[in-house]
């Protein structure tokens, strides 16, 4: 009786076969959001709150990972700003930046002058960003042009107290735009608060 030879796999197939292997299971897509994360209307507390409220475990959450509320004394008695914009010219940013630009520090400076001169004027720096690039990306590259504005007013003295930025990231941004429109959608906007 004759022997049956053996398969032995080698190396280099075997290596091969384990990447198939992995890359298969790290290709399974996108994972569902955490139904926890998510609101939903008419829910099972009949209805009363609405799509965009936020529960106490949420507001926990969002402190732990850094994230506050928005000071109260940065909008009015009756909840509306009293917004002074386009006071100011927009801050404009290139491309995946968040850095100032020196051509546009003259205008934060006149912002610096405009809060010493005015002091019960505050700032409220809002981060936009073009419409290229997922939402979250798009929301932390807002929030670091925001605060790019305010790390440089703050340079200048004005007082962190009296500033606050808040990211709209590509939420407000020209889908499918083209350079002219992209290029004005990356800025940050100045917004004085009486």
């Amino acid at each position: 009786m004759m022997p049956v030879p053996r398969r032995i796999l080698s190396p280099r197939l075997l290596g091969a076969m384990l990447a198939t292997l992995f890359f298969a299971v790290g290709c399974q897509g996108p994972q569902a959001p955490d139904p926890s994360m998510t609101a939903v209307r008419g829910g099972a507390d009949g209805g009363r709150q609405s799509a965009d409220w936020i529960s106490p475990g949420d507001i926990a959450r969002a402190e732990s990972l850094g994230l506050g509320l928005r000071d109260p004394s940065m909008t009015g008695a009756d909840g509306m700003d009293n917004r002074l914009e386009n006071l100011f010219e927009p801050i404009y940013y290139d491309f995946d930046q968040s850095f100032i630009r020196p051509a546009d520090r003259p205008i934060l400076q006149d912002v610096a002058a405009y809060l010493e001169e005015n002091p019960e004027a505050r700032l409220l720096v809002e981060g936009h960003c073009d419409w290229r690039g997922t939402t979250e990306y798009n929301m932390a590259l807002g929030d670091r042009r925001a605060r790019s504005v305010t790390a440089y007013l703050e340079s200048l003295g004005i007082a962190p107290s009296r500033m606050e930025t808040v990211s709209k990231g590509d939420l407000e941004a020209v889908t499918e735009a083209g350079e002219e429109e992209m290029r004005l959608d990356r800025r940050a906007d100045l917004i004085i608060l009486q």
